[in-house]
């Protein structure tokens, strides 16, 4: 049988994943494939015991390498040694599978452009929801549909933490230690937890959709490091839950694309994608709505994801890399956080007396944003001389929502910035 030569760049988590469904599924997956798998180089910083012709204790060795004709990058990051091995690799004509979103958010047109021009394959499933095949769901089986918006759960540590604080009654910085004691998060977790590592694979998944070129500064992000327990609890007696959630939509060809905590009914499908499961849904003209669950991240799971990856270069099952060439791919026409439209939830902090509601009311009204709902915080819990107050609105501009609350945080009955998150009714 004819043989694929792989260097694999990396071997932590990712990595060392693929190696162990390798060692585990070899022969199986071999005889799929009809070809054999021959793992001729391995570059990483700590030696690990593997049958490998070549062993790299530094990936830039890789450059004077060429004597292989797939690359699989786990090394992570949009610059340094993972861009230069990766470049390096497509301009050697080589193919190249990744779970890097941070390197294709940033420079995912410029890898197109040469991996087209050397007629490679570049498969980056892994890179977006671990183990849930949001890329070839989007670039095949969707393929004949005009997508609408896709949205969902991107980010598993968020979600793990997000869902633990409302069910141990835990604050943040305790589900954080919690998370990171589990392998959940990272050292530093701070892409997970400000949004970032989200609208990273938002970038990709929007220029999919809707065949835009890559804008990931064009995306609003907010995170969950401000997310406290209380409001997880309003939320919840409100019927909701709170998300970290990344949100793409294409209104009269201007797109949305924003990541923030919102609150969504607790019982849709999105509400119920809890620890450190992804959820993403897709609404098609064609196919409706398709809910896609899974683990978004882990050693196998991202690891299956390369591994379909490597099927489609064995079977020649090429497309380009954003469904579209490079450069038919249209620049996007961004529609900002600002022209928004929906329902909020606002938590106020205020002086216990009369008169309160009608002086908050008054700037609603000026705005012309309505009340859905009210709830008051148990008495017995009050600090002294303080009320809480939480509101929901109907749908208005975001815009006169900004402006309402800048006023009403002026306001001499108001004791704390208001706390405010969007609802989404998806």
């Amino acid at each position: 049988m004819e043989t694929l030569r792989i260097v694999i760049a990396g071997l932590g988590t990712v990595g060392g994943g693929v190696i162990n469904i390798l060692k585990k599924n070899k022969i199986n997956f071999e005889s799929k494939l009809k070809k054999k798998i021959d793992i001729v180089g391995v570059a990483s910083r700590k030696k690990k015991n593997l049958k490998t012709k070549l062993f790299f204790q530094d990936a830039i060795k890789l450059l004077d390498f060429d004597d292989y004709d797939i690359l699989i990058e786990t090394i992570g990051g949009s610059d340094g040694i993972a861009k230069q091995i990766v470049f390096d690799a497509l301009n050697k004509k080589k193919h190249v599978i990744t779970a890097n979103k941070a390197l294709l958010s940033k420079y995912g047109h410029e890898l197109a452009d040469v991996a087209e021009k050397n007629g490679c394959f570049v498969g980056y499933e892994a890179a977006i929801a671990g183990g849930i095949p949001i890329v070839c769901t989007l670039k095949n089986f969707l393929a004949s549909n005009s997508i609408n918006k896709i949205y969902g759960i991107l980010n598993g540590t968020s979600n793990f933490i997000l869902s633990r604080m409302l069910s141990t009654k835990k604050n943040f910085v305790e589900i954080l230690k919690e998370a990171q004691k589990l392998g959940y998060a990272e050292a530093n977790p701070e892409f997970d937890i400000d949004g970032t590592d989200t609208a990273h694979k938002l970038s990709i998944i929007t220029s999919l959709a809707f065949r835009r070129r890559i804008n990931f500064s064009s995306i609003f992000i907010e995170g969950i490091e401000n997310v406290d327990l209380i409001d997880l609890e309003f939320a919840n007696t409100l019927g909701y839950k709170i998300k970290l959630v990344g949100y793409a939509n294409n209104i009269q060809s201007k797109i949305q694309q924003f990541v923030y905590p919102c609150l969504v009914d607790k019982n849709s499908e999105i509400g119920n994608v809890n620890n450190v499961l992804n959820g993403i849904i897709i609404e098609s003209d064609s196919d409706g709505k398709i809910f896609l669950q899974g683990e978004g991240a882990g050693a196998l799971p991202t690891a299956t994801s390369i591994l379909s990856d490597l099927e489609k270069i064995s079977n020649q099952n090429y497309s380009p890399v954003f469904s579209l060439e490079s450069k038919k791919l249209r620049k996007q026409n961004p529609l900002k956080i600002d022209d928004r439209q929906g329902s909020f939830y606002l938590r106020f902090t205020t002086i216990d007396k009369p008169g309160v509601i009608a002086d908050i009311s008054k700037e609603f009204k000026k705005n012309k944003i309505s009340m859905k709902s009210m709830l008051q915080e148990d008495p017995k819990k009050r600090q002294a001389n303080d009320a809480t107050i939480v509101v929901t609105t109907h749908s208005c501009i975001e815009r006169s929502m900004n402006n309402a609350l800048k006023k009403i945080d002026k306001l001499k009955v108001i004791k704390q910035k208001t706390i405010v998150y969007r609802i989404e009714n998806f």
